[in-house]
């Protein structure tokens, strides 16, 4: 087997699509490297620093502004010397994209100018590798890898991202290798890649998604340098990658972290490893595959009917099926073009709706359309035969997620944690699409280092949940089912907060979904239960409303932009809103009950979303909402 797809000139002759992705890529490797120059004494900065502190917009990264970073947003320009290392981390990855870039122009024309593209630039970090100054991101300096804390990176701010880079550089090598001389490699493999390997040995020492990461990449060098040490730490040592997986993923086929992009972010670490193995006719153990097999199987079962995501505890907003369509290819090309991962990369190649970005660690897409792995990988799979796959109604208990659906409704359930490792305070929380309409989602978060990252975005009130006292929700531990058919679920978390249990009981049916959220507690409270709508609909109410507030001022309540009382002693309301496409009709059970009506940021916070909280004081609290959904002309 080889890395490269076996009709990979021929095709790129033959569609036209990917002729003209070959000429795109031919034009960006030209203009990058007529001016690529770097500097080993410049130091790299994390990439999550790279987002505005007003509306947590990622910044433009302007490769020919070093000292001027724009947010996307509301263009607010920062320049200080954290943003240019920023700057000069997006530089880095754009010359490590240009390489693999070049490998796959050189692979099509036999152009001896791109093979020398890839050598140079990776002749360039390979000799000045030990320049680079050993430092984390947390911007410390180290002398040696002895001192050197864990997360640290040399050409890249962190081990993570050094792994990213050693992972497309050695991907982009075995495009070329047939016309690389032996002194080459052996050059860069002891001035970078054995470096490499010293930099991220001490760094894998738990179960997370960044060793699996470090492990991956190693064993690219291992395999690809045929180096026995390397093989041997990647899948014998303590935290070797095999252990990663089973331990690592749930039964139910998810990575334990809890997040949908940290699932597809993991897998994108391993894939490439899986890929190698096949190449180089190595075991990477059968148990490890059927787990990964199921990862990818069950992560297309989470999405919504429109291919959009659930978005539950860390990650990046709005993301689909399509965003992460470049690992099911590397994942097709591993299971072959007759497996069921085939048929579902098929799915989402096919699926009407766009592909949503990322903003960091971005997979290179031509278009926005073509991911290179297809290119590389797939060039000769037929997009067009396949069999429909629609996802069924499905609750993964040992992840703490279910999804119910009918023909128009899809409500996405989290009600439990596997730890607190990158999770949000959001027990138990739900996601409603209406057909291809979002009704309320997960803002997810922008980058861990804005301001609002955990002053909004990582707090229970900017999700559907019930909160107490004002204070951010304290589990991180699962919870349990007590009913599950494909139109019902009922759920428990206990200790939500200490002595506080929720049980919550979501029903849909035809165009109405019914949610019923029950607190027992030991001792009074407030009680706080939110429903937040997508910020393209309007709310109308026939009741009068008052300027209030909310008396509380941390955990998100502060940046709850206005917030109106609803007046009435009705212990029943209805309300209603509307978008373009939309009629809601919502019914609230106020008994004993306050309303409130908020306006709320979004992600980011350039639009704002109309939020419900009923409040009620007491110990046991029940709360009652249900919504009645028409299409409009």
């Amino acid at each position: 087997m080889h890395y490269l797809n076996d009709n990979y000139v021929k095709e790129i002759n033959r569609q036209k699509i990917y002729f003209s992705a070959i000429k795109t890529m031919q034009k960006e490797v030209d203009e990058f490297y007529a001016s690529f120059k770097d500097d080993p004494n410049k130091i790299s900065e994390w990439g999550h620093n790279y987002f505005c502190n007003y509306d947590g917009g990622r910044l433009i990264f302007d490769i020919n502004k070093p000292h001027e970073h724009k947010c996307s947003v509301c263009h607010k320009i920062y320049q200080n010397e954290i943003y240019d290392g920023v700057w000069v981390y997006f530089y880095r990855n754009a010359a490590i994209l240009t390489v693999l870039k070049s490998a796959a122009v050189y692979a099509y024309n036999k152009d001896k100018k791109y093979l020398d593209i890839v050598k140079n630039i990776i002749n360039f970090y390979a000799s000045n590798y030990k320049k680079f100054a050993i430092h984390n991101k947390e911007r410390e300096v180290f002398s040696s890898y002895e001192e050197m804390k864990w997360g640290c990176g040399r050409i890249m701010p962190q081990g993570l991202n050094e792994s990213i880079i050693c992972i497309r550089l050695i991907q982009a090598l075995e495009i070329v290798k047939d016309d690389l001389d032996q002194k080459f490699l052996d050059d860069i493999y002891e001035n970078m890649f054995q470096e490499i390997y010293y930099l991220l040995k001490p760094q894998v020492n738990q179960i997370h998604n960044i060793r699996c990461w470090n492990n991956c990449a190693l064993g690219l060098i291992g395999l690809f340098f045929h180096k026995e040490e390397i093989l041997n730490f990647v899948f014998n040592s303590p935290y070797n990658i095999r252990r990663q997986i089973q331990e690592g993923v749930t039964e139910d086929g998810f990575w334990f972290e809890g997040s949908i992009h940290y699932n597809f972010f993991t897998l994108e670490g391993i894939t490439p490893l899986m890929l190698f193995c096949e190449i180089y006719n190595y075991d990477f153990g059968e148990k490890e595959k059927e787990i990964v097999h199921k990862m990818f199987v069950n992560a297309y079962n989470y999405a919504f009917d429109n291919q959009y995501l659930p978005n539950p505890n860390d990650g990046w907003p709005n993301i689909n099926l399509k965003t992460y369509s470049y690992i099911y290819h590397m994942a097709t090309r591993i299971f072959k073009e007759n497996s069921d991962i085939a048929n579902l990369t098929k799915n989402i190649e096919n699926n009407k709706m766009e592909r949503t970005t990322l903003p960091l660690s971005k997979p290179y897409y031509i278009d926005n359309k073509i991911a290179l792995e297809r290119l590389l990988l797939n060039t000769d799979l037929d997009l067009n035969n396949y069999q429909k796959i629609i996802p069924s109604a499905k609750n993964f208990p040992k992840s703490n997620f279910a999804t119910l659906r009918n023909d128009k409704f899809n409500v996405f359930v989290k009600y439990g944690l596997n730890g607190p490792s990158h999770s949000h305070p959001d027990i138990i929380n739900i996601e409603v699409v209406y057909k291809d309409y979002m009704i309320s989602r997960d803002l997810s978060n922008c980058g861990y280092q804005a301001k609002l990252c955990n002053e909004w975005h990582r707090t229970s009130l900017a999700h559907n949940v019930v909160i107490k006292n004002g204070e951010n929700i304290t589990s991180t531990h699962l919870g349990k089912t007590l009913k599950f058919s494909p139109q019902e679920i009922k759920v428990l978390a206990e200790d939500i907060y200490q002595d506080v249990d929720g049980i919550r009981n979501i029903k849909i049916a035809e165009n109405k979904m019914f949610d019923e959220y029950e607190i027992k507690s030991k001792e009074e409270a407030v009680f706080d239960y939110l429903f937040h709508l997508e910020s393209d609909f309007k709310l109308t109410l026939e009741e009068e409303l008052k300027l209030d507030h909310l008396n509380y001022q941390n955990n998100g309540y502060q940046h709850v932009l206005e917030t109106k009382k609803v007046i009435t002693n009705k212990e029943n309301v209805i309300l209603k809103a509307y978008n373009q496409k939309l009629e809601i009709k919502i019914n609230v059970d106020l008994k004993n009950k306050e309303l409130f009506i908020l306006q709320t940021m979004d992600n980011p916070v350039n639009k704002t979303r109309t939020s419900l909280l009923i409040r009620e004081k007491g110990k046991n609290v029940t709360y009652h909402l249900a919504l009645e959904i028409k299409e409009v002309n």
